[in-house]
């Protein structure tokens, strides 16, 4: 047909010509361009909640899992998203502007062809329900933004990623839910949020462990049988979303305090959402070296407060 792009069905379509040049979309140099063009793809398709699982294996090969409940991917398109200049927002292009005044309106999907290309395998694990797309990059030739660390492997950007990503969608769309952990970690966030559907009287055993299992099957998130074992029994904690800003300074303001008693009779009361912003410093800190931190235990003592916290390397993302 006549046009800047070919209808494809299923509100798909290619564009062609000088448009599809002119919205074309960045260069994928980094393992966070990647990540940055995913998420972007699953707010365009109507996304209200997207979780990223993210491991590392072998010290070198970095694999984002993204899952989101958008309006999905017809099952005869699946392989087709991953053809060059494919989107769904031809008509209806978005424009992430941020610190980016003059970005040029992009399509959803438009970036898929060019991510495929950068790793070293990507597909769509599931097409709906949720959508999930998985990508495995290898980081020797596919750098991480971060350093390299003399005693660990490097250190990525994911999360300032998201947080960019955060402050930098328009206005005039409301921003999903973002989500960023390992793949133990999103697993039992997806059982929290109930997105993991399972027999809630039945005990952990072969039905929970089973339904899990086929889940993460079906998703696309690779992980040991321990794992899920531990999931259903409720030991691995669920991740909150990633907030726009960057909490790691904020237990240091303000100074010492007034009005205290050095006897120790003063108490220190923390709301929930304090207490979540603690454990948000904690996780950061603590994926900078890969371990994970598990539930914060707050006790509150007086002219005190005492915080305990499990750190542990999880074993899922080495396997």
């Amino acid at each position: 047909m006549e046009g800047p792009y070919r209808d494809l069905g299923s509100g798909f379509a290619r564009l062609t010509g000088i448009e599809g040049s002119r919205r074309g979309p960045s260069r994928i140099n980094t393992v966070e361009d990647a990540l940055l063009e995913l998420v972007r793809n699953a707010r365009d398709a109507g996304a209200r909640n997207v979780y990223v699982a993210s491991s590392l294996h072998a010290r070198r090969y970095r694999t984002l899992t993204v899952l989101d409940d958008g309006s999905g991917i017809p099952e005869s398109h699946r392989d087709l998203v991953f053809e060059p200049g494919v989107t769904t927002r031809h008509l209806t292009p978005v424009a992430d502007t941020g610190s980016t005044p003059h970005a040029v309106p992009h399509g959803a999907g438009l970036s898929l062809y060019h991510i495929q290309r950068a790793a070293v395998n990507a597909g769509v694990a599931s097409a709906k329900d949720p959508t999930s797309i998985h990508a495995t990059f290898d980081t020797h030739s596919m750098p991480e933004r971060a350093l390299q660390s003399g005693s660990r492997p490097s250190r990525s950007n994911l999360d300032a990623t998201l947080r960019t990503f955060l402050r930098d969608s328009p206005s005039s769309i409301e921003p999903p839910n973002l989500y960023l952990a390992s793949p133990s970690r999103i697993l039992a966030t997806l059982l929290r949020n109930r997105i993991i559907q399972i027999d809630r009287e039945a005990k952990v055993g072969e039905g929970v462990v089973g339904g899990i299992s086929r889940f993460a099957e079906e998703v696309g998130i690779q992980v040991s049988t321990r794992t899920i074992q531990r999931v259903a029994r409720g030991e691995i904690p669920r991740v909150f979303p990633v907030s726009p800003e960057d909490t790691r300074n904020r237990m240091t303001r303000g100074g010492k305090g007034k009005g205290g008693s050095r006897g120790g009779s003063q108490f220190l009361v923390l709301r929930p959402e304090e207490v979540r912003e603690i454990w948000a410093i904690l996780e950061r800190s603590a994926r900078e070296s890969y371990l994970e931190v598990g539930e914060l235990e707050v006790e509150a003592r007086g002219g005190g407060v005492v915080l305990k916290a499990q750190v542990f390397e999880p074993e899922d993302e080495y396997e």
